[in-house]
């Protein structure tokens, strides 16, 4: 088994807010903290409003799966806020993972 991150890059809609897209991910901290194989996650935004979401995994088949699921149960309702064309989707093995 190895420590896996998913990072996602995405831009929200034109006229959409980062509060939106916050209150939004309320439900989505919610919904991903019952996925099996979580361990933690962050969400960030650039200057230039490009949002980064990086999820912490215990496997890779865990993050896999859990991103196979988010699709089917809460795209419908990011999809509303989010540019569709603008996300890129990227696996990593974690070598080292460091708290301070």
């Amino acid at each position: 088994m190895s420590d896996t991150i998913t990072l996602v890059r995405l831009r929200l809609q034109e006229g959409k807010t980062s509060a939106e897209w916050l209150k939004a991910n309320e439900k989505i901290n919610e919904w991903v903290t019952r996925q099996p194989g979580f361990r933690f996650r962050s969400l960030s935004e650039t200057e230039d409003a490009e949002w980064i979401i990086m999820s912490y995994w215990d496997s890779l088949d865990a993050a896999i799966a859990a991103d196979k699921r988010f699709g089917a149960e809460m795209m419908g309702m990011c999809n509303p806020l989010i540019v569709n064309e603008s996300i890129v989707v990227s696996r990593s093995k974690a070598h080292l993972m460091q708290r301070g």
